[in-house]
């Protein structure tokens, strides 16, 4: 006999706001690393975020900001997909 479970859709929102924080919290962190540690090596993943001077207000604001959106969009993406697979 089979049995069917039924799982939820994810709430796309919550999702956004989750991923949104654990990036900025990620580029801060890496941020802080590339700060601190003489050989630099979170520079690579916070490079991606902006052009600006790594120690300049800009590369903050620009670096917490693109995180934000870029959580926002795999919470887009990651949230449809997941919530379309699931209710097939």
């Amino acid at each position: 006999m089979a049995t069917r479970t039924h799982h939820a859709p994810l709430n796309i929102v919550a999702l956004g706001w989750g991923f949104s924080a654990a990036l900025a919290v990620l580029f801060v962190i890496c941020l802080m690393a590339a700060l601190l540690l003489p050989l630099r090596p979170a520079h690579g993943w916070v490079g991606l975020w902006s052009a600006a001077p790594l120690t300049s207000a800009q590369f903050w604001a620009e670096g917490i900001a693109y995180s934000i959106a870029a959580g926002w969009i795999g919470a887009g993406v990651f949230g449809a997909v997941y919530n379309y697979f699931v209710s097939r």
